[in-house]
């Protein structure tokens, strides 16, 4: 099948309005936060960009709407990288500034190129600046919050896919031209529509993933919905959202805070070597013990399918080696009651906001590193660090 570069824009632009729709319609539904709006936003360039050069293909003398796609387009890559800044919970308004000065440079590029410009006026910048974005977006979603959903990792893989081929194209337009058979071949707009399609496909689900993640943990403007397990555990995302309260509140108040974390770290060699079954009752037992032993008023919460963090503030004349010492001590004693033949080795750390600040995930990863090196170790931490 050969189809032209208009039926294929068309395929194309209907591809990209009929996600967009479905995107702002559950953008408005779910009363959507920072990331979501942006990331809405993105699709809302990517349909604007695409019905600019549909009208070019058919009013070929307007050419100032290549201009407006080529920077429509370059700015739907950057609200996708936006959006990803935003949900680590980092301000977006130095990088609203970098988007919008490579967005002008590129409609500017296009411009001066004039009438005569063609398919191809401003190639160049409108290439690197996807590319740009396409990294920055990358390297964004392996790091903070939205590093570590598993979802993100498609986003990646997207973003990564449209940095590589459009750093190829650059390439291959500068070095051989666009009327090259590589170029022809590989990079051509037949191509780039194909695979624009594609990514597009692939970029509404894996951020309407995301994007449900981070509503449901956010909540309407009014409330939170926080997930506790059956043994009173706070799932990950409720605990670190509630950890990061209570640290500021502790930090204007002036209180020190306290995180341990309890790992083992050895439970698919327990499953190995003896049974699920033994691996699953010890998981749920460091659960319910945690719980039970945690100070009363502790924050008990998981870190990972392996890890639990306990965190609460002290005062002057809280032993919180003791409180760590004793929480250990009785974890160990519940392990033994199990009367399994192999009792795996339960790690401890500890974080303090004296040592590493108030930070809530800086906090929650110390005291887990640690407690991670002891369960590998034996090496308890049962004292600040």
């Amino acid at each position: 099948m050969n189809l032209d570069v208009l039926t294929l824009q068309a395929l194309t632009s209907l591809v990209i309005v009929v996600s967009t729709v479905m995107y702002l319609l559950d953008t408005l539904m779910l009363k959507d936060g920072i990331p979501g709006r942006l990331w809405a936003s993105a699709f809302l360039s990517g349909t604007f960009s695409a019905v600019c050069y549909l009208a070019w293909l058919l009013l070929p003398d307007i050419f100032f709407a290549v201009a407006v796609g080529n920077g429509a387009f370059v700015a739907a890559t950057g609200f996708i990288w936006l959006g990803c800044v935003a949900f680590n919970g980092r301000s977006v308004r130095g990088a609203s500034w970098v988007m919008a000065a490579v967005v002008a440079v590129t409609i500017a590029a296009a411009l001066a190129a004039g009438p005569d410009g063609g398919d191809w006026a401003g190639a160049v910048p409108f290439f690197l600046g996807n590319a740009l974005f396409a990294v920055l977006g990358a390297f964004e979603t392996r790091r903070g919050a939205i590093g570590r959903r598993w979802s993100a990792g498609g986003l990646t893989a997207i973003l990564a896919v449209e940095a590589v081929w459009f750093t190829a194209r650059t390439v291959v337009f500068v070095a051989a031209g666009p009327d090259s058979e590589l170029f022809r071949a590989a990079f051509d707009t037949r191509v780039s529509g194909f695979l624009t399609t594609t990514l597009v496909i692939a970029a509404v689900v894996v951020t309407s993933v995301l994007r449900a993640n981070e509503s449901a943990l956010r909540g309407t403007s009014e409330i939170r919905r926080l997930s506790v397990d059956a043994h009173g555990v706070l799932l990950r995302e409720s605990f670190e959202a509630t950890l990061a309260i209570i640290c500021r509140r502790a930090e204007n108040a002036g209180e020190e805070m306290c995180v341990v974390g309890i790992r083992v770290d050895d439970l698919k060699r327990v499953a190995m070597a003896f049974s699920p079954e033994d691996a699953e009752g010890f998981a749920r037992e460091l659960r319910i013990s945690v719980r039970r032993h945690a100070p009363t008023m502790s924050l008990v919460g998981e870190t990972d399918a392996a890890g639990l963090a306990a965190a609460f503030t002290t005062t002057p004349t809280t032993d919180v080696g003791r409180v760590v010492r004793v929480l250990h001590e009785r974890i160990d004693s519940d392990f033994s009651r199990l009367g399994a033949s192999v009792v795996p080795v339960v790690g401890v750390g500890l974080a303090l906001s004296s040592d590493h600040g108030y930070d809530a995930h800086a906090l929650a990863a110390r005291a887990d590193e640690a407690a991670g090196l002891a369960a590998v170790t034996g090496e308890q931490a049962l004292g600040p660090g």
